[in-house]
């Protein structure tokens, strides 16, 4: 009986050399790859920059708790002193109507009065926002988030109160840089308060608040722009404009109060 010999399978190829073919699918897969990564960042980068160019709205001065500044006061009812002053702002038809309806003016008030009041009405205003704050905080036991929050607010808003009392005691004194300097501290303290509340915005209370927050920044951005204006073109209201900046071609020179020395375009 004769016995088969056992024949070896050949040897697997551990590093068989790809056929042309498969070199091929490789190649057109690998540049799809590529076009498709391309592709999708160059839509990234067009979506980001259309959001970017889409700026946020105005703040809404509409306030929950009282009657908000009318924007719709006519021209005429105006005295000339306040039009002009206002012109320096952001929103000068609110500017307008919230020093008209402060009652906090005497006849005839120069520049130094006018920015005084547009003070007094953001502090009038800062009031009515720490009582709110504060009703937050008194029914948000059981929220420990709202009341970090709320806690976090009632601190930034009193800091804000006190820097604008600082401002009140600087302008009077041709301090105006001091002025300046301090009522741009209560104006972000004010938008610290804003912001950390909006990631708590879980009810309506909270909501009405943030709102009428929105309103007290405007009514104290207004009085720093009068402030701006004051210190950069005096006493001479019909040159006042809103607040420039570098990017506007602005220069602001370092010396003089309310005299505008150093300054100009370049």
């Amino acid at each position: 009986m004769q016995h088969r010999k056992h024949i070896k399978p050949p040897p697997f190829p551990l590093h068989s050399k790809p056929s042309s073919t498969t070199s091929l699918k490789f190649l057109l897969i690998s540049m799809a790859s590529v076009f498709f990564i391309a592709l999708l960042s160059l839509l990234l980068f067009f979506s980001l920059s259309s959001a970017a160019h889409h700026r946020p709205s105005p703040p809404n001065f509409t306030t929950p708790r009282s009657k908000p500044p009318s924007p719709k006061s006519s021209s005429a009812s105006i005295p000339p002193e306040i039009h002009l002053a206002c012109k320096a702002t952001r929103y000068p038809e609110t500017c307008e109507a919230s020093l008209v309806q402060s009652n906090h003016l005497p006849p005839n008030p120069n520049p130094t009065q006018i920015i005084q009041s547009a003070m007094w009405v953001s502090t009038q205003n800062l009031k009515t926002a720490l009582s709110m704050v504060q009703t937050i905080l008194d029914s948000s036991a059981g929220n420990p988030n709202r009341t970090t929050a709320a806690k976090n607010c009632l601190e930034s808003l009193h800091y804000s109160d006190y820097r604008i009392s600082s401002t009140d005691d600087a302008l009077p004194r041709g301090r105006i840089k001091d002025a300046r300097s301090w009522m741009s501290a209560a104006l972000s303290y004010q938008y610290g308060c804003w912001s950390g509340l909006k990631y708590v915005n879980d009810s309506q209370q909270v909501n009405e608040t943030i709102a009428f927050l929105e309103s007290l920044i405007g009514l104290t951005s207004n009085a720093l722009s009068m402030m701006v204006s004051y210190d950069v073109f005096g006493n001479e209201t019909g040159s006042w404009k809103p607040p420039m900046t570098e990017r506007d071609g602005f220069w602001e020179g370092v010396g003089g109060s309310g005299g505008g020395a150093g300054l100009g375009y370049k």
